[in-house]
């Protein structure tokens, strides 16, 4: 979703530079949007393949990322649990020298 508007913007920036170059070269009105038409369905297409390559790298880091905040939640909690357990050992060795 963050690269909705990718594929759009690589062929507009595309087609800009083809009709810059079309105009300073002065070609016919009809040669240029031939020449455009074939860069932008070229482009959307290259536009689509980077879209999809970017996108899968995008869920790999996340997926990445969850999974190491989830090894970062367990070994918090383990430690919790340790502290915890220490914690019951000591209270209970405070009751055995009471009696």
């Amino acid at each position: 979703m963050k690269l909705q508007y990718l594929r759009a913007f690589i062929v507009l920036l595309a087609d800009l530079i083809t009709l810059i170059i079309n105009i300073r070269t002065g070609r016919e009105v009809t040669v240029s949007l031939l020449i455009v038409l074939i860069v932008t369905v070229v482009f959307y297409f290259i536009a689509t393949l980077v879209v999809e390559v970017l996108q899968k790298g995008l869920e790999k880091a996340q997926n990445i990322d969850r999974e190491l905040d989830e090894q970062k939640r367990l070994q918090e909690r383990q430690k919790e649990l340790e502290e915890e357990k220490e914690n019951q050992e000591n209270s209970f060795g405070d009751i055995e020298e009471e009696f």
